[in-house]
């Protein structure tokens, strides 16, 4: 590791938290946090597993595993009050206490190696948001279908181009926040959209997002929960976003602006 990465992980070492959904995964799930503590042990001080009614007894029994390895940081979160992926990181989001915080899957297609770059991303200090992309130089999609690929890339573009972002993967559910960017808007998806919106109403009030690529491979473990009639909640999500006024996006707390 260079001395200037090493610096850069520095000045947020202690101070991120990692919110991973979790529902069928078992040994993804373990090597996720394995890999994640020995290759960030300094940086991460806390990991919040969302869990599901639906969530199988093979995956409880290693959230219960991977609490009691690692008493100290990884804690579970039963999910209540909102249903699917987005809905769990929406009940995890307050609950969580560092300045940092990444959103994750279990199942490996969020490479928890990438993470040791994402933190470096941040320690530069003038991002409030690291996404990863597929389509960056470097980056690779595994067991992709040509076609979804084709739909993937020419969502993107037109995406990009409306909110005048210079970003090439902006659906993908890996990144890592600043804590204030995931609790100042009003967030209304509740599965995989949820990603979306996250990105895109902080890019509406003017926040600073910085890309590196990623290695993206289709789950080996467990089953998608991902239905064809969710890709309509993205642009749903997407253009009403892009429409509507700033105040609206807002959690009600009498601000009128994205004034940061």
């Amino acid at each position: 590791m260079s001395q200037e990465v090493a610096r850069h992980r520095r000045s947020v070492g202690g101070h991120v938290g990692i919110i991973i959904t979790a529902v069928d995964e078992t040994w993804s799930l373990r090597q996720t946090v394995d890999t994640l503590l020995s290759e960030n042990s300094e940086a991460i001080a806390e990991i919040m597993i969302g869990i599901a009614s639906h969530t199988t007894p093979g995956c409880r029994a290693v959230v219960a595993a991977l609490e009691a390895a690692y008493p100290d940081r990884v804690r579970h979160h039963e999910q209540s009050r909102l249903s699917g992926a987005g809905g769990a990181n929406r009940e995890c989001i307050p609950l969580m206490r560092s300045p940092w915080l990444l959103i994750m899957a279990a199942d490996l297609e969020t490479h928890p190696g990438t993470v040791v770059s994402m933190i470096s991303r941040a320690g530069m200090g003038d991002v409030d948001i690291v996404s990863t992309s597929r389509w960056l130089g470097g980056g690779r999609f595994g067991n992709y279908s040509p076609v979804k690929r084709v739909c993937n890339w020419l969502f993107q573009r037109f995406f990009s181009v409306l909110y005048r972002a210079h970003l090439t993967d902006m659906t993908f559910g890996f990144r890592l926040y600043r804590a204030r960017e995931l609790s100042r808007y009003e967030w209304h998806e509740t599965g995989h959209a949820f990603f979306f919106e996250a990105l895109v109403k902080p890019l509406r009030c003017g926040a600073r997002v910085a890309e590196i690529a990623t290695h993206w491979q289709g789950r080996r473990e467990g089953t998608t929960h991902m239905r064809t009639s969710g890709y309509l909640g993205y642009f749903r999500i997407g253009l009403l976003t892009r429409v509507q006024p700033v105040r609206g996006l807002l959690v009600p707390r009498g601000n009128a602006s994205c004034t940061r």
